[in-house]
């Protein structure tokens, strides 16, 4: 399934915090014309994959794309990453990157594999982004780490 329009809104929690991707069905029954006012709003938000503007169409990617943007959003507690926080999150400069107000409680080297998966997640261009299968893959075994 492509959903096209994933962003941090459209993300629900259950009570054990597993995520729920909402509206997945609703994309592909309205015109393309409603959609694209909709993926203005995820574009600037900086979900929206770059291939998008230049060809038109999702692919898998662009979901990949939009969640690793997610991902580094809630790493970075902002709604835009500038330059300068991607380049810290690439560096490992993690007091320049994590939000500062949930430094202290979680592990840095954790937060840097995340950080690091995000953004191969929004490589620009899609054929070096992972498939999600392999993010699922690689965020299982930090988790499994961590467990451990």
């Amino acid at each position: 399934i492509i959903h096209r329009s994933i962003s941090v809104e459209k993300i629900l929690l259950d009570r054990q915090f597993n995520p729920l991707i909402a509206d997945s069905g609703l994309p592909k029954l309205l015109a393309d014309d409603i959609i694209f006012l909709t993926l203005k709003t995820s574009a600037a938000m900086g979900y929206l994959a770059p291939e998008y503007i230049t060809t038109g169409s999702f692919t898998e990617k662009s979901d990949v794309y939009a969640f690793g943007a997610i991902v580094l959003q809630i790493l970075c507690g902002r709604s835009m990453l500038p330059t300068s926080m991607r380049v810290a999150a690439a560096s490992c400069q993690y007091e320049d990157f994590i939000d500062k107000s949930i430094q202290g409680k979680f592990s840095e080297h954790e937060a840097g594999k995340l950080a690091r998966i995000a953004l191969r997640c929004t490589h620009e261009l899609p054929e070096e982004r992972p498939d999600m299968e392999a993010v699922i893959e690689e965020l299982n075994r930090v988790h499994e780490l961590a467990s451990s």
